[in-house]
């Protein structure tokens, strides 16, 4: 069991007592129409939680929600006036299959990102619009489409929920599984590749993560929740009206998660009191319930201009007066139960074999091969050289035109770039790929999600690894929180986990002061000794391949100019007049 899975929260806490009163003191205290809405408040809680899930974990915008509802809510209107079943199977039937569609929707995602990712979905739901529009929804009738000109029909609702207020209750408590369901993904393996997925695709890869797995899984959980919303909508109201589920209204929907704040599950709940309470209130008090709009308007540009994490953010930030920085016991077991960590060792050289790679007609790699032998080996060159090209080809994130890479009797290019990682390869990139939504802890632990593995011991060898690096007392410390050179030591120690075969460092002392490298230097020294892993690394830090690179590899222009023993390779004069600016006497 994930021992973060059941750390409570000050938002969390209050979470649980906000909906303990909404469920029990609300549908007591409202009556007649306003039970209707905020019934349907609640439905669009749950439909807006997707967005702001999809938007804060993966940083994705997905502007289908509200029509996704007009699907699930459509399905179970089909199932209930064609089959008479219970509305509980309508209910799970309506979540499947919006799940299905919301898989469908991931396909363009795993290629596009940003305004053309959101522009996609809003096609989507302008097509879900006209399908509304042009069919209605079903109300008893015969044929597909289960529509006839007047509405006779019944809904039939669930057992334990016949009237509106016990209705009302059915739907806070769904919608706060639905919200559960979130949370103890975002605590769990998904939750952290979601989240080094939203840092960087290539960091997730290089960590073992399949992307395209869980890019779907984001986008199928995002449709169940849409589902769930819109069949809770019909079970209210009986009968769905296209104009409730158009494109515009997905637009607005998503406006009001960022004002809401995306991070925090009070967030959904402000946006859906302003997208349903707010206009109903307006038309309470004699006003023109389209004044909501500018409202509206007034909040986006105040999240956007003073509140990044939403009214949420702000309203946790005031009732936050204690600190929850109390590293756990369970966290402190783990540190001292790190002790135990088997050394891989790796005997057979890594033998790169004619690499060559081209971008169009610029060479980036020309038939490179060298065998590295040592435990600690360099590759330097000047910038353009083709070094992390290289890095690129060992990952799998570029694919050579020819030759090959070997280690250890492994044919490195045979294999996906997620199952490299699993086989023991490791890398960092020039910039530390840390996600700051996650723990240094989980950070690392991430590094480990995709092996499967016994739980207890991925806990013990992440413990170990930060040990190793010096960041143990920091193990529950968010990522956002770290400095320059603690996240780097995060890095490394992601590197570290996992019985690693062979570890690549793209520059990691870039941006660390003398000193800083000093210690990384000694850090990188010391990784054979815990690990048994080869290393490569690449920096243009020549005191430190000097110091801890017993051979190096030297490129130019995609091409090898020397190769051998560092000391030596540091005075050939082709090196010094390529890399360090001396001419070639």
């Amino acid at each position: 069991m994930d021992s973060g899975l059941f750390r409570t929260t000050p938002s969390g806490r209050a979470g649980l007592l906000f909906a303990l009163f909404a469920f029990f003191v609300l549908p007591a205290v409202v009556g007649g129409q306003w039970l209707k809405i905020f019934t349907s408040t609640g439905c669009f809680v749950l439909a807006i939680s997707g967005v702001a899930f999809m938007y804060a974990r993966l940083g994705m915008v997905s502007l289908t929600q509200v029509g996704l509802m007009g699907v699930g809510g459509w399905v179970v209107l089909r199932l209930n006036h064609a089959f008479d079943l219970p509305f509980e199977l309508n209910f799970l039937a309506a979540g499947v299959i919006t799940s299905g569609f919301g898989m469908i929707l991931a396909l363009p995602a795993l290629r596009l990102r940003g305004l053309y990712l959101a522009l996609v979905t809003l096609m989507a739901a302008g097509g879900f619009e006209i399908i509304f529009g042009t069919f209605q929804f079903p109300n008893g009738g015969e044929g597909f489409w289960g529509v006839k000109s007047s509405f006779s029909a019944e809904f039939r609702r669930p057992a334990i929920a016949q009237s509106d207020e016990a209705y009302m209750r059915y739907t806070i408590f769904v919608c706060a599984l639905g919200i559960l369901l979130i949370e103890f993904h975002r605590r769990l393996a998904p939750g952290r590749a979601w989240a080094l997925i939203k840092r960087s695709e290539a960091a997730a890869m290089s960590a073992g993560v399949n992307v395209t797995l869980y890019k779907t899984w984001a986008f199928g959980i995002a449709g169940l929740l849409a589902g769930i919303s819109g069949a809770l909508l019909a079970g209210s109201l009986g009968l769905l009206s296209g104009s409730t589920f158009r494109a515009s209204e997905s637009i607005m929907v998503f406006a009001l998660a960022i004002v809401g704040g995306v991070n925090y599950w009070l967030g959904a709940i402000v946006a859906a009191t302003l997208f349903r309470i707010l206009p109903a209130l307006l038309n309470d008090w004699g006003l023109d319930a389209d004044l909501s709009f500018v409202i509206f308007g007034a909040g986006l540009l105040h999240a956007v201009i003073y509140a990044p994490n939403g009214i949420a953010g702000q309203l946790m930030e005031l009732g936050s007066v204690v600190g929850n920085k109390i590293e756990p016991v369970f966290g402190r077991l783990r540190i001292q139960n790190s002790a135990a960590k088997e050394k891989t060792e790796l005997s057979a050289s890594i033998e790169i074999s004619d690499v060559s790679v081209h971008f169009g007609g610029v060479v980036a790699l020309d038939n490179i091969s060298a065998s590295f032998t040592k435990q600690v080996s360099g590759i330097i060159g000047p910038n353009g050289a083709g070094k992390t090209t290289l890095m690129n080809v060992f990952s799998g994130f570029v694919s050579p035109e020819g030759g090959s890479i070997g280690i250890d009797g492994q044919i490195l290019t045979k294999l996906a770039p997620h199952k490299r990682e699993h086989w023991g390869l490791r890398r960092s990139f020039q910039r530390e790929e840390i996600a700051d939504d996650l723990t240094v802890f989980d950070n690392v632990l991430a590094q480990l999600d995709g092996m499967g593995l016994n739980p207890s011991q991925n806990a013990s060898d992440v413990a170990h690894a930060l040990d190793i690096v010096g960041m143990s007392e920091h193990s529950w410390r968010p990522a956002v929180e770290l400095n320059n050179f603690e996240r780097r030591l995060t890095d490394v120690a992601k590197c570290l986990v996992g019985s690693p075969k062979v570890i690549m460092f793209d520059e990691p002392a870039a941006g660390l002061s003398s000193e800083e490298t000093d210690k990384l230097g000694e850090l990188i020294l010391s990784i054979d000794k815990h690990t048994g892993a080869k290393t490569l690394v690449i920096d243009h830090d020549v005191d430190l391949i000097a110091k801890i690179c017993e051979e190096t590899l030297v490129l130019d222009f995609g091409e090898r100019i020397a190769f051998g023993k560092t000391s030596e390779i540091l005075s050939d004069p082709k090196v010094r007049a390529a890399y360090l600016g001396v001419e070639e006497s």
